[in-house]
């Protein structure tokens, strides 16, 4: 099996705890790792997995997670409790590993009262600590064998040939043709319950779109890259009978743009230029002729799930709309004293104010060209604003260290329920500019009524009567702060070519996330 994917830049590390350590995309966390638990959210349901179930104490400040015991290793090693328990404390111990924040900050203690039981011991109550031992895409607990692991420092082992779970291993890794090579395991664990049928599956960098789709239309690749919405209505107009395409899932990230809030960014750290930038945001033109295909406006930083529904209050979004509102954002920026002189530049406190939108996807596609209208329309307020795509590595050093003024690219958080994202903007996880964040809040937002909301919900069982009116309160409070601006929804189109594999995923069939960058690819 043949799976195009973006640019890869990382090929000798496997390690998903240390910034650039991995290649999150090109079959490691497809194909090759498992999780304990997985969402689906084509079908609104959590599957276990390594894990076989999890619960708590009455009071929250204990959980227990039952794993599958005949479960095993790709060389051999029983997977045990002992792994989980051990994965966990190295994270603890160890503050500069990536994937660590909630269990620094809720374990007390970790035990392992037999191989299929872990009990996690926690500092505070918290009804929602089993988020984190799901697989949303590619986040969730990553399981390490501790057999391996034990002997290495994690801060710079590269993990590779990785050990896991999963039912391929590597084959070989080709640097030069930007491609993973991953082989089918006969020793895998679970075939009764998942046996796939492709002997190989290359992750590689997708060729040009012009190259692409001409490999596809000779089956040369069985999931394109770089083939955009109208190139495979394209395909299947021109008659090639082997191309099926699925429109009908929503990714639950939506398209966002987050701002730099640190006082020392001025402009940017009024809450009301906040408001200024989402009123410059023409999302219906973005959803309609921006985007791989039409989808509709964001009003809410969460995906539009029937699912998420109970978290939305249509009072407050009619007194907060994230609507195009170019006159708004005029009027705005007089009132904040950011003035135009006559030359009709704005200024801010007597300096001139002068953004950079960064993203990190290639020039031309859908985030740069979000970044470019928006730059326009400050452009056109008398702003002087810019966009510009940074590769991965770059963009990630930038954004971590707080190195920006602004961003286009996913608004993610909310895989299950709003607080998840209010609490990465906790005022706890604070760093200063130029030092690397490994708590969150990358934009560096200084807001304590959001905060506030944040660590409260923190505690409560979010399906509990009590939880929902501060659920209210601290939406309300997210859009006076708006550290990240909902654009549009992520409604991704998925060719499939049908020459040698069959029973994908469809819009009348959608058993599972079609999208080949998401753990949950494996199914």
């Amino acid at each position: 099996m043949i799976i195009d994917q973006t640019l890869f830049h990382v090929f000798d590390s496997f390690n998903p705890f240390i910034p650039n350590g991995q290649e999150y995309e090109a079959g490691y966390n497809q194909a090759c790792k498992e999780y304990l638990f997985y969402a689906n959210y084509a079908q609104g349901k959590i599957q276990p997995w390594l894990g076989k179930s999890w619960k708590y104490n009455s009071d929250f400040t204990q959980m227990t997670i039952t794993l599958d015991t005949t479960a095993h290793w790709s060389d051999g090693t029983p997977f045990t409790s002992k792994d989980v328990a051990f994965t966990a404390n190295m994270l603890i111990k160890n503050a500069t590993l990536l994937n660590g924040t909630d269990l620094r900050k809720f374990v007390d203690t970790v035990s392992t009262p037999d191989n299929a039981t872990v009990v996690f011991k926690l500092k505070t109550a918290n009804p929602r600590f089993h988020y984190g031992f799901i697989c949303g895409i590619v986040s969730g607990f990553h399981t390490m064998p501790e057999h391996i692991w034990s002997s290495q420092d994690p801060t710079t082992f590269k993990n590779n040939p990785p050990v896991q779970t999963g039912p391929y291993k590597l084959n070989q890794v080709l640097p030069n043709q930007f491609m993973f090579v991953w082989e089918k395991d006969p020793n895998y664990w679970n075939k009764a319950n998942l046996d796939p049928k492709p002997q190989y599956v290359v992750y590689r960098t997708a060729p040009v779109q012009d190259s692409a789709v001409e490999e596809f239309k000779r089956a040369q690749t069985d999931l394109p890259g770089n083939v955009d919405y109208s190139h495979m209505q394209a395909i299947k107009a021109g008659g090639y009978q082997n191309m099926q395409i699925q429109t009908a899932f929503r990714d639950p990230c939506p398209r966002g743009v987050w701002i730099n809030s640190d006082p020392s960014k001025g402009v940017l750290a009024d809450p009301r230029m906040h408001t200024v930038i989402s009123s410059l945001l023409d999302r219906q033109k973005i959803g309609s002729t921006v985007w791989l295909i039409s989808t509709p406006p964001a009003q809410y930083p969460w995906a539009d799930y029937k699912s998420n529904n109970v978290w939305t209050n249509d009072a407050t979004a009619k007194q907060y709309p994230q609507t195009y509102d170019p006159a708004k954002a005029k009027s705005l920026l007089d009132e904040m004293g950011a003035t135009a002189g006559s030359n009709g530049k704005r200024t801010f406190q007597g300096k001139p104010i002068s953004l950079e939108i960064m993203t990190p996807v290639v020039v031309g596609q859908p985030e740069y060209e979000v970044a470019q209208l928006l730059a326009g329309e400050l452009t056109k307020l008398g702003i002087d604003a810019s966009a510009r795509a940074y590769q991965g590595p770059v963009f990630d050093q930038k954004y971590t260290t707080g190195q920006f003024d602004i961003t286009s690219h996913w608004l993610c958080g909310v895989s299950f329920d709003p607080d998840q994202l209010y609490t990465n903007l906790e005022m706890s996880r604070l760093a200063p500019i130029g030092t690397r964040t490994v708590n969150g809040n990358e934009v560096r937002l200084h807001d304590q009524a959001l905060s506030d909301d944040a660590t409260k919900l923190d505690v409560l069982d979010p399906a509990s009567a009590a939880a929902k009116p501060l659920f209210d309160k601290a939406l309300v409070d997210y859009y006076k702060a708006l550290p990240a601006v909902p654009v549009i929804q992520t409604t991704y189109p998925t060719a499939y070519n049908t020459t040698y594999w069959t029973n994908w995923p469809t819009d009348d069939n959608l058993y599972n996330v079609p999208a080949n960058w998401w753990g949950q690819f494996l199914f």
